[in-house]
C-alpha cells in the first residue's frame, strides 16, 4: 500500500464540521469549521497551535498569501485576513456566502461567491478593482493557472479561463 492504513497524528479540537483545510507556509495546517473558527495546527505534535474566531457563520475558504497574510472566506459573506493571527482587515462586498479565494500575484487575488460573482481585489488597499459576473450559478472554486489566468467553475456546470491583458 502506498499510504499505511494507520494515520500517523490525529488532531481534534474543532466543535462542529471541518469544511476547509489548506496547508501553511511553515508546513503547519489551517482548518476552517462550521463552528466559526479557525484553527492553526502543529500536525506533528498533534497540537492546535490557534484559534481565530472573528467570523459570524462557517468558514467555507481558506488561502494563504505569499507574503504570509491568511486570508478566509464566511457565510458571513466577508473575507477577513489575518497576521499574527490577528485579524487585520475584513471586508464584505459580496451578497452571499464566500466559498473561493486564490492569490493572483502580488498585487491581486480573487474571491468567489454564492452571488454568482468573482471579485477582483487589490491587495494594496483591499479595494475591489472588478466583479466577473459571466457564470450563471454559484462560484465553487478558482484556481491560479499561470500568466495572470484563472480557471473557475460553477454550479452551472462550466468551467471559464480568464486571462488578464
Amino acid at each position: 500500500d502506498y499510504y499505511q492504513r494507520i494515520y500517523i497524528s490525529y488532531l481534534q479540537g474543532h466543535r462542529d464540521f471541518i469544511l476547509t483545510l489548506i496547508k501553511l507556509n511553515d508546513g503547519k495546517l489551517c482548518s476552517g469549521s462550521a463552528d466559526l473558527t479557525i484553527k492553526i495546527w502543529d500536525w506533528q505534535k498533534g497540537l492546535c497551535v490557534a484559534t481565530l474566531e472573528e467570523h459570524k457563520k462557517w468558514v467555507k475558504c481558506l488561502c494563504q498569501l505569499k507574503d504570509g497574510t491568511l486570508v478566509s472566506g464566511s457565510d458571513d459573506k466577508t473575507i477577513k485576513f489575518w497576521k499574527e493571527e490577528k485579524c487585520i482587515k475584513s471586508i464584505k462586498e459580496h451578497s452571499n456566502s464566500i466559498r473561493a479565494l486564490c492569490q493572483i500575484n502580488d498585487l491581486y487575488f480573487a474571491s468567489g461567491s454564492f452571488d454568482n460573482s468573482i471579485k477582483i481585489w487589490d491587495l494594496k488597499d483591499y479595494n475591489c478593482v472588478q466583479t466577473l459576473t459571466e457564470h450563471n450559478g454559484n462560484i465553487i472554486n478558482i484556481i491560479k493557472l499561470y500568466d495572470n489566468k484563472l480557471a473557475s467553475c460553477s454550479c452551472d456546470k462550466t468551467i471559464k479561463i480568464w486571462e488578464n491583458n
